[in-house]
C-alpha cells in the first residue's frame, strides 16, 4: 500500500519537526569538569536533544594549535549527558575549552589547570579543596504539601569565590523523590534537575568536581545490595558524576585520585549494604571486597595525607542506621584493620546527614583519627538532638547550610590541613588546624 498525500504531508512535517529539534540542540548543564590530571583532563555536558558534540581546547597562548576531543552522540538513553576525555594535555598548563553542537561551536569559553608534576621536583604545592554535603532543588509538582526544602542556591557562588582547586561532593545530591524511584526516566530527570541549577553552572565549569551517593541520591532510606532499582540508580549517578577510575575489582561507585600530596579514597556505602541482616549474618556497610580494597592502597599510598570520603558518618559511635558504626563488627574490624597497618596521614570526611561536625576518635595506642561530616549544601538543616555522639568536638556542631574549605599547605616537612566550615554567605563559621605530625602512629616498642 502507497503512502497518500495526507500521510506524505504529515511524514514530512514529523521529518522537520525532528530535524529542527536537532538544530536547535542546547546545553542546559555544564559543561563540567570531572577529574583532571596530568595527561588528561574530563568534561562532562547535558543538552536538550539529541546532538553531536565536541570539546574544543587549547593551551592558553596557543590557540593556533586547537585540539578535540572525539566526537559523542548524546542520546536520550542517558538524558543526553556526555563524557569526553582531552587526552592532548601535558603538566602545569592553562588551557582554554569551547563546547562544540552539531558542528558549532558554542560561545562560552572556560579553562582550566593541569596539576603540576612536582614529585621528586619540588616540595608539594598548596592544595585547597571545597567540600559539601546535600543539594535539594525544589520542582513544583513534586514537593510536600506547605514545605519548601530547599534554597540558597547563591552558596554556590561563594564557594567559588574562595578559589578552591576542586570540589567534593559526599552524597544526597539528587534527592530522588517516590515519582522517581521505579524507572529509569524518573531517576535520570531528577539528577537533571539537580544539575541544572543556574546558580551552580559557573562552579561547575571552572573547577573539577567528585562525588558519592548516600541514602536520597540511591533510593528508598535504607536501601542496599538487595535494593531492586540498584542499576538504573547507578546507571544515572555514573550519567552524572563520571569517577576518575573505575575499580574492575568492585562493585558500585568506589573510587580514587590524587593531588598534591593528598590520595582521596571515595567509599562506596550502598552497593555492598546489608543492614538489615537474618540470623546467619551481620549487618554490613562497605563489605570485605572494598574494605581490602581500601586496605591495599592506603598501604601503597606515598602520600602525606589519606583522605577517605563515604556517604555516612565513619567515626560517629551512635546507634543510628546511617552511621557506619551500625554495623559494629564491620566497622570494630575496619577501624581495627588502620591500627595495626600504622598507616600515617588519615583524615575522613562523610555525607549523609542534614547537620555538620567534627568527630575525633581518641586512641590510647595511635593517634586520633578525625571525621568531618558536612551538613547540607542547599538542603534544609535539622538538629542532632537525636544522636549521641560523645566523640563530636566542641564548638562543631553546625546547624545551617553550609560548605567546608580545607587547605593542604605548609614546608614538605611540616604539612597541615586547615579545616574552615563556612556559611552560605562565606562567613567563617568555626576553624580547626591538623597538622600532619598529629597524624603519625606511635612507636613501635
Amino acid at each position: 500500500m502507497f503512502p497518500t498525500p495526507r500521510h506524505l504531508t504529515a511524514l514530512l512535517l514529523l521529518s522537520c519537526i525532528t530535524a529542527s529539534a536537532h538544530l536547535q540542540a542546547n546545553i542546559v548543564a555544564g559543561p563540567m569538569l570531572g577529574h583532571i590530571d596530568m595527561r588528561e583532563a574530563t568534561i562532562w555536558v547535558q543538552t536538550d536533544a539529541p546532538a553531536k558534540v565536541r570539546v574544543a581546547y587549547a593551551e592558553q597562548g596557543q590557540s593556533n594549535a586547537l585540539h578535540w576531543s572525539d566526537a559523542v552522540q548524546t542520546s536520550n538513553a542517558l538524558n543526553n549527558t556526555a563524557t569526553f576525555a582531552l587526552d592532548a594535555v601535558e603538566p602545569g598548563k592553562n588551557y582554554n575549552y569551547r563546547i562544540e553542537l552539531d558542528g558549532k561551536l558554542t560561545e562560552d569559553q572556560n579553562t582550566f589547570k593541569t596539576p603540576t608534576n612536582y614529585i621528586g621536583r619540588t616540595p608539594p604545592p598548596n592544595l585547597r579543596i571545597a567540600v559539601g554535603g546535600a543539594h535539594y532543588a525544589t520542582e513544583d509538582g513534586f514537593e510536600p504539601p506547605y514545605q519548601i526544602l530547599g534554597g540558597g542556591y547563591g552558596i554556590f557562588s561563594s564557594i567559588l569565590s574562595e578559589k578552591p582547586e576542586l570540589m567534593i561532593w559526599t552524597g544526597n545530591t539528587a534527592h530522588l523523590r517516590d515519582s522517581d524511584w521505579a524507572s529509569q526516566s524518573g531517576t535520570l530527570k531528577r539528577f537533571a534537575k539537580a544539575r541544572s541549577v543556574s546558580e551552580l553552572q559557573p562552579l561547575l565549569a571552572r573547577i573539577p568536581h567528585y562525588a558519592t551517593w548516600s541514602s536520597a541520591d540511591y533510593g528508598t532510606v535504607n536501601a542496599g545490595k538487595f535494593y531492586s532499582y540498584r542499576q538504573q540508580v547507578e546507571n544515572s549517578f555514573n550519567a552524572y558524576w563520571p569517577k576518575p577510575v573505575e575499580v574492575a575489582s568492585l562493585d558500585g561507585i568506589t573510587t580514587r585520585f590524587r593531588r598534591s600530596d593528598v590520595d582521596f579514597f571515595m567509599l562506596d556505602t550502598r552497593s555492598y549494604r546489608d543492614d538489615a541482616p537474618a540470623s546467619d549474618r551481620l549487618p554490613q556497610m562497605l563489605g570485605k571486597t572494598q574494605i581490602e580494597w581500601l586496605r591495599q592502597e592506603i598501604i601503597n599510598s606515598s602520600a602525606t595525607f589519606k583522605i577517605i570520603i563515604a556517604g555516612a558518618p565513619i567515626l560517629n559511635p551512635a546507634d543510628n542506621r546511617n552511621n557506619l558504626s551500625y554495623a559494629e563488627r564491620e566497622h570494630g574490624e575496619l577501624l581495627q584493620m588502620l591500627r595495626n597497618e600504622r598507616i600515617a596521614g588519615l583524615f575522613f570526611i562523610s555525607g549523609g546527614k542534614y547537620y555538620g561536625e567534627l568527630t575525633r576518635l581518641v586512641h590510647a595506642n595511635s593517634y586520633n583519627l578525625f571525621d568531618l561530616t558536612l551538613g547540607p549544601l542547599t538542603a534544609n538543616s535539622e538538629a542532632n538532638q537525636d544522636e549521641l555522639n560523645f566523640f563530636r568536638m566542641p564548638g562543631t556542631s553546625t546547624f545551617e547550610r553550609h560548605f567546608a574549605l580545607l587547605d593542604f599547605t605548609g614546608p614538605e616537612e611540616d604539612r597541615a590541613i586547615s579545616i574552615r566550615v563556612m556559611s552560605m554567605a562565606g562567613a567563617e563559621l568555626w576553624q580547626r588546624t591538623i597538622k600532619a605530625s598529629q597524624l603519625q602512629p606511635a612507636e613501635k616498642k
